[in-house]
């Protein structure tokens, strides 16, 4: 009796993990992306869940010519539609991006379940990052930046000069303002 009871303990911790392995992400925020010119029509189908909720299935057709700008408008519209009772905003992203967003903590998994539309490749995300950076910001830069540029010349310091004191360091050399030097006419030397 306690083997049988073990084993169907065991099964079932078994189950459990393996349930737990085949399901699917949840994030709040997703991207999609399609890339290619549609060559043939055809529909693009999604599935989006939300936790423990059903299911909703989303079909998105796409007619034979379109393009990667207007195959992102149909996905936008299509899932903006069905998912606007599910409280997830479907927004245009940059370039070809369509960005849902959840409102809730609890996150949504969406996924694209198939596709018959020719030469369309569509990437399904998730837009939150899985971990949170490992490494510390950096409170002084590794290099430091190079000396400020002098607001007229002959103001710059030399650099022995200014890593010592400058009350006891020597003055700047200074080019005079009054000194000219003489400035070759090349217009006498060509016609």
């Amino acid at each position: 009796m306690k083997i049988r009871i073990m084993l169907i303990a065991t099964i079932a911790a078994i189950a459990q993990v393996a349930g737990a392995a085949n399901s699917l992400p949840l994030s709040n925020a997703w991207n999609i992306a399609p890339s290619g010119n549609a060559t043939s029509s055809g529909a693009l189908h999604f599935r989006m869940t939300a936790g423990d909720a059903n299911p909703v299935d989303i079909t998105v057709p796409i007619m034979s010519g379109a393009k990667e700008g207007s195959i992102a408008r149909y996905i936008q519209r299509a899932l903006s539609s069905q998912l606007r009772t599910h409280h997830i905003d479907v927004e245009a992203g940059e370039g070809t991006n369509v960005i849902l967003k959840g409102a809730g903590d609890n996150g949504f998994s969406v996924e694209l379940v198939g596709s018959d539309v020719e030469n369309v490749r569509v990437a399904v995300q998730s837009a939150e990052p899985t971990v949170p950076p490992t490494v510390p910001k950096q409170a002084t830069p590794a290099n430091p930046p190079p000396p400020a540029t002098p607001p007229a010349p002959g103001d710059a310091v030399p650099p022995e000069a200014a890593l010592t004191d400058h009350a006891t360091a020597s003055p700047p050399l200074r080019i005079e303002a009054g000194l000219r030097l003489p400035v070759p006419n090349f217009r006498s030397r060509f016609p």
